[in-house]
């Protein structure tokens, strides 16, 4: 997950102006969701997990039961200590609403792992049957039918933070993600049960608005706080946006500005792009594009946080971080 390094079918998001593959991306922009289809109307999603209720879903979609799990480790390299998370990882609900499904599927299975194969199987299904696709984050599976943003964009994420653990059926491999889903164990550990018990607005409440709760907030940041410590800044990045909007600037070409004259990222970028390193133009390119995806990625999040209003193109402070 470092720097795009072939250039495909690449476009500009025409609403925040993220540069994405649309070959990956087939559902419209990964960041703000710009091209996929409407939501529902608040009254038919709320009667969509109402339905789920009823016919006994509840056990996918809600609160899991307690588990005797392990804490996470967290992975750091140099992307996480300069970004933190990366830059389509701008929402929380999708990679929880798999936490919950694969400790729902470890506790009825009465085991400590199962493939990733299994568990996205049942997750496509859920989201197929009461099309959770309306919600931000979540895949359009008439066009990403298997849920690969959800493997590559979130549990990928969660797994970096220490939330959900992945490990190779083949003990002698060396890197997990290379391996094909049915050859992969995951398990959530202590934190990222800890987390998916946490009461979801959504999911139980039956809200439309992804707003995470004040509880949910509350752990995720001292969360954040902690893996911050060990080299995964997504704290960090995410407290700079803040103070920066807070000072009065837009999250627009203000914020945009700010990433692309950021000293660290620049370095970073020069750092893993040889091309960016012996052209300038293409260096220019690559951190004028980076400063979008990154500024669009980390609003998101600080929306869904209930810091940023929620709202296109309002960037106001409503909560302390």
């Amino acid at each position: 997950m470092g720097l795009f390094t072939i250039q495909e079918n690449r476009i500009i998001c025409g609403r925040c102006n993220t540069e994405f593959d649309l070959n990956k991306n087939l559902e419209g922009c990964p960041l703000c969701g710009f091209g996929k289809k409407a939501a529902k109307e608040p009254e038919e999603a709320r009667a969509l997990t109402t339905k789920a209720k009823e016919e006994g879903l509840i056990e996918f979609l809600h609160i899991p039961p307690s588990l005797k799990l392990t804490s996470g480790t967290i992975t750091k390299d140099e992307e996480t200590e300069t970004w933190g998370s990366w830059l389509m990882f701008n929402d929380f609900f999708a990679p929880k609403f798999l936490a919950r499904v694969l400790a729902w599927k470890m506790h009825m299975a009465k085991t400590d792992s199962i493939l990733l194969s299994d568990l996205m199987e049942s997750s496509i299904n859920i989201i197929s049957k009461y099309n959770l696709s309306t919600l931000k984050g979540f895949p359009n599976l008439e066009k990403d039918k298997e849920g690969n943003r959800l493997v590559n964009h979130f549990l990928w994420t969660f797994v970096n933070m220490g939330l959900i653990q992945a490990k190779a059926v083949d003990k002698n491999i060396d890197d997990v993600w290379k391996e094909s889903w049915d050859k992969i164990k995951v398990s959530l550990t202590k934190e990222g049960l800890e987390f998916a018990q946490i009461r979801n607005a959504v999911f139980d409440d039956e809200e439309t608005e992804q707003i995470l709760t004040q509880d949910e907030k509350n752990w995720l940041v001292n969360h954040l706080k902690q893996i911050d410590k060990e080299g995964y800044r997504e704290y960090s990045v995410l407290r700079e946006v803040y103070n920066f909007l807070k000072a009065g600037k837009n999250g627009n070409k203000d914020l945009w500005n700010w990433f692309e004259n950021n000293e660290k990222f620049k370095k970073y970028i020069l750092s893993r792009s040889e091309r960016a390193r012996k052209d300038e133009r293409v260096y220019r390119k690559q951190i004028h594009n980076y400063a979008r995806s990154f500024a669009s990625a980390k609003v998101s999040l600080l929306r869904e946080l209930g810091v940023v209003k929620d709202k296109r193109n309002d960037y106001s402070i409503i909560g302390e971080f």
